[in-house]
Formats: structure tokens, C-alpha cells, sequence
């Protein structure tokens, strides 16, 4: 006779306070890197493989379950849509999307107009994954500090809120 033996879930977060402290917390700057987009301005981002590391450590579960691809001229458009199940007893499932666009890869020195007849052969091969991964990292974003949400992002000090409304404290 066999036996089904019930699993005991182990989780991370005892309630959904627990889980949204995780969620407002902010990440180490050691995790944090910037790049040069231009014109003497940067960028500050956490890196696609630290957010997706965190989201297998906060969500009980989690997978991208829609994506949608749409050219635009010489730009692959990707939208996301992600399932997931945070990490504390009796979570409901919860989805978010995310977008991304990245320019096709085209021979040097082509313009807008030269595509598709200047497009790098296999170009989509690299460039579908890497905008996938965006829209992914965006979807992240969208849901905490922890994924970078508020990176580069400065309060306005002339910004009033409504003295019955509620912010989030981060830690």
C-alpha cells in the first residue's frame, strides 16, 4: 500500500508584512552598478541575474507564463507577463508584466531604412533572449526596492501627499 506523505512547506516570510518589509528593503550598493548611456549621463541598475536570484529566494514560485514579440522598424519589442506565488503561508498567485526594446543588430554603419537587408545574420538568435531578459528585469522592477524599483528615482521636495495617505516604509 502506498502512502502519500504530506510535505510540510517551509517558508520564507511568516505573514505579508514580513514579505513587503522584503520587498521595500534596498539592496547593498555592492550589487549595484551603473553604465554610461551618453552624453555624460548613467544609468544605475541591478544586474538581470541579482533580481532573478532575489525573485527565486522571495516568491515560493515564479515563471514567465506570456510573451509577446512585435517589430518596430529595426527594434524587437518584448512584453512579459510573470506568475508568482510569494514566499508566506496561504499567498495568493500574483502577475506582472514588464517591457523591453532592443535595436536588431545591423551591420556597421546602417541606418533605420537599411532594415531588414542590413540585419547581422542571426541576429534574432542573440537579441530575442537579451530583450526577453529585459522584459523580465522590468516586470521585477515594478514590484519592490529589493529589485531596483527606486534606483535613480529622487523625491520632488515641492511634492505634497494627502495626509490620509499611506506609504510603505522602507528599511
Amino acid at each position: 500500500m502506498n502512502k502519500i506523505m504530506e510535505q510540510k512547506v517551509n517558508y520564507k516570510f511568516k505573514n505579508r508584512d514580513e514579505y513587503l518589509a522584503a520587498l521595500d528593503s534596498v539592496m547593498p550598493d555592492t550589487y549595484i552598478q551603473t553604465r554610461d548611456i551618453g552624453g555624460g549621463k548613467t544609468h544605475t541598475y541591478l544586474p538581470q541575474a541579482i533580481k532573478e536570484a532575489i525573485a527565486d529566494d522571495i516568491f515560493h514560485s515564479w515563471n514567465v507564463v506570456d510573451e509577446n514579440y512585435t517589430l518596430i522598424a529595426n527594434e524587437l519589442l518584448c512584453t512579459v507577463k510573470l506568475i508568482f506565488m510569494p514566499n508566506y503561508p496561504e499567498a495568493d498567485e500574483v502577475y506582472c508584466t514588464g517591457t523591453a526594446a532592443i535595436p536588431i543588430q545591423m551591420d556597421s554603419g546602417s541606418n533605420v531604412m537599411d532594415f531588414p537587408e542590413k540585419k547581422k545574420k542571426n541576429a534574432l538568435e542573440y537579441n530575442a533572449p537579451a530583450v526577453r531578459t529585459e522584459a523580465i528585469g522590468s516586470a521585477l522592477n515594478t514590484l519592490g526596492n529589493i529589485f531596483g524599483r527606486n534606483l535613480g528615482r529622487k523625491l520632488n521636495k515641492d511634492q505634497t501627499l494627502a495626509n490620509d495617505f499611506k506609504i510603505r516604509k522602507h528599511v
